[in-house]
């Protein structure tokens, strides 16, 4: 399987219902540069009902966007 940031937007939002940018917005609402990985993930799948694989697809892809993560 791909790493999340090898998926195309197309499908990124076709499996999500929102881009790539739609989430980073939310993200960013909710402090996503200070609240962590683990709290990421939890709020895309416990408020927005992403798949545990998604929230953790999208919050590393956040992660890589926002220079969080260097992997």
């Amino acid at each position: 399987m791909p790493k999340p940031s090898e998926f195309s937007e197309e499908v990124v939002k076709e499996k999500t219902g929102k881009s790539s940018e739609d989430w980073y917005m939310l993200i960013d609402a909710a402090e996503g540069k200070k609240i962590g990985h683990t709290a990421i993930a939890k709020l895309l799948k416990n408020e927005y009902g992403l798949s545990g694989w998604w929230a953790q697809a999208i919050t590393n892809r956040y992660e890589h966007e926002r220079g969080l993560r260097q992997d």
